[in-house]
């Protein structure tokens, strides 16, 4: 596989309804991305067998406990009011566009949820990656920009992606790959979690 086709491309947006579509313990799963972090900082696509990161949206539909290989996760509320985490014995409440991040080989248990809920849910190894999630506003006047080892994922509302002076329709819950070499913006109006992977 050549370095081009191993990276990803950002004008190649990552397609939500493209996804594979899989379950996990307390409901769906659509992976978005898997893969290794370069030397240089940029996301190498992989097997999820041989990921040392990984991004999906996650349903939550019942009450269940859920256990991840990739120990370093972040979970943000993107659809629905509110669960319950149980992580280790201390309870964190998972609020709307509120990422919660924590370290763990143990199960998490997850209280019942009130209606369905849908979760951005970021993994990684923490002995090779160190994942962040940041929640952005965006405008139609100031562009936010994506780098190396950077994923956008949009949330709510409307976007468009800027690659020199070319521009596309970025859909809701679909997801862009930043580059320091092709300097991808987003401009609009609504919210993006910006995926973050940092060599540990």
């Amino acid at each position: 596989m050549s370095e081009a086709q191993a990276t990803f491309a950002p004008e190649s947006i990552l397609e939500l309804a493209k996804s594979t579509k899989k379950q996990w313990e307390l409901g769906q799963v659509r992976l978005i991305a898997a893969g290794t972090l370069a030397d240089n900082g940029t996301l190498l696509r992989s097997s999820e067998a041989e990921a040392t990161w990984q991004v999906s949206i996650r349903s939550i539909e019942k009450e269940a406990s859920f256990s991840s290989a990739l120990t370093a996760q972040v979970i943000t509320l993107v659809a629905g009011d509110f669960v319950e985490l149980t992580v280790e014995g201390e309870q964190h409440g998972l609020e709307p566009l509120r990422p919660l991040k924590f370290t763990t080989s143990d199960r998490v248990e997850a209280s019942q949820p009130a209606e369905e809920l849908l979760t951005v849910y970021v993994a990684a190894d923490p002995q090779k990656v160190r994942p962040t999630v940041r929640i952005v506003e965006l405008s139609k006047k100031r562009e936010q920009h994506l780098f190396d080892g950077q994923l956008g994922i949009l949330l709510q509302g409307s976007a468009a992606l800027l690659l020199g002076d070319e521009q596309q329709p970025v859909n809701l819950r679909d997801t862009v790959a930043g580059s320091d070499a092709q300097e991808p913006r987003i401009l609009g109006r609504g919210v993006m979690a910006v995926v973050s992977f940092d060599l540990a």
